[in-house]
């Protein structure tokens, strides 16, 4: 049975009586009150594949030479400096096949335009923004105190600086190797300017049972730098009203943005050659290859074959 009979007094939910009315956003104080007015500065660059050094498309090694300007196989180039508000910030520790991984995500509540330098410091004045999975963002406020701490094990390497696997910006305590000796910053060991660590005192040394540097460990502070994981919100729509014009305006991305967890993982070479080949060249001439197809006759003596043979 469908048809009933109405219970109680019936009221409508748009009173007829009442003005037509059209709900719009003001996109603009939904800014200011976000994501610019609570936000802090990133400088964004955006992120594309590298081809240098490749012969075809999907290679993924470089055959000719060592390609040291790229990072994760990108290209980063700056795009312009935005303010955004990041919520949700946690710490996570993950096993992977290379050992421990620590990322960190977080959420982004964003403007639609950059910061334009001209607008005397007035946010989202500038052109708009485009996001795409793998662009990096760095935090770009000086006053910001962005450093996070961490760990690690470090097999000492003789003669050259020892790579970490983040720029050190802190060394927190002092650095203890494997037979538990400690070693003081300043007296045995120094922090590059590059953030790495450059031995010029007392050192772990080599462990004569292996032939390699002993391992020694280490916590330190670094700036964190973030990727951009994916686009919750990418493309959306609504319509507003600005003056007496209703149209269609973009409201901003919503990005899941990850922090860096590996990154030293660029090719290691001097920048000066990283477009030549690494084989060194003959110092003699290489032998010439015998033709395909090519009859080769083998002399045989059969006088030198007796019957027992």
């Amino acid at each position: 049975m469908s048809d009933r009979p109405p219970i109680g007094l019936q009221l409508p939910v748009i009173t007829p009586f009442a003005p037509q009315v059209q709900e719009s956003f003001d996109l603009r104080r939904l800014e200011i009150g976000l994501s610019t007015g609570l936000g802090s500065d990133f400088c964004h660059y955006k992120a594309m594949p590298s081809p240098i050094g490749k012969n075809d498309r999907g290679d993924l090694r470089r055959n000719d030479g060592v390609d040291t300007i790229t990072s994760n196989g990108m290209i980063y180039r700056k795009a312009g400096v935005f303010t955004a508000t990041m919520t949700d910030n946690r710490r996570d520790q993950q096993q992977g096949a290379s050992g421990k991984l620590d990322p960190s995500d977080a959420f982004l509540v964003m403007p639609r335009f950059y910061n334009d330098p001209n607008a005397g410091g007035v946010a989202a004045t500038g052109d708009r923004i485009y996001l795409a999975p793998g662009d990096r963002l760095y935090f770009n406020d000086p006053q910001a105190d962005v450093k996070v701490e961490t760990y690690q094990e470090i097999t000492y390497e003789a003669g050259i600086d020892n790579i970490p696997m983040f720029p050190i910006v802190d060394l927190v305590g002092t650095i203890v190797d494997s037979r538990n000796i400690q070693y003081i910053q300043g007296v045995d060991f120094s922090i590059t300017a590059a953030g790495d660590i450059r031995w010029s005192g007392n050192n772990p040394g080599i462990d004569p049972d292996t032939g390699k540097g002993r391992v020694y460990s280490i916590r330190y502070r670094y700036t964190a730098f973030y990727y951009v994981y994916e686009l919750i919100k990418e493309v959306r729509i609504t319509n507003v009203t600005v003056g007496s014009v209703r149209g269609p305006e973009r409201m901003p991305y919503f990005p899941h943005v990850v922090r860096e967890f590996i990154f030293h993982n660029q090719n290691r070479g001097s920048k000066q050659n990283q477009n030549i080949t690494t084989t060194p060249e003959r110092t003699e001439a290489a032998p010439a290859a015998e033709p395909i197809g090519k009859t080769v006759i083998i002399p045989v003596d059969m006088n030198t074959i007796g019957e027992e043979d």
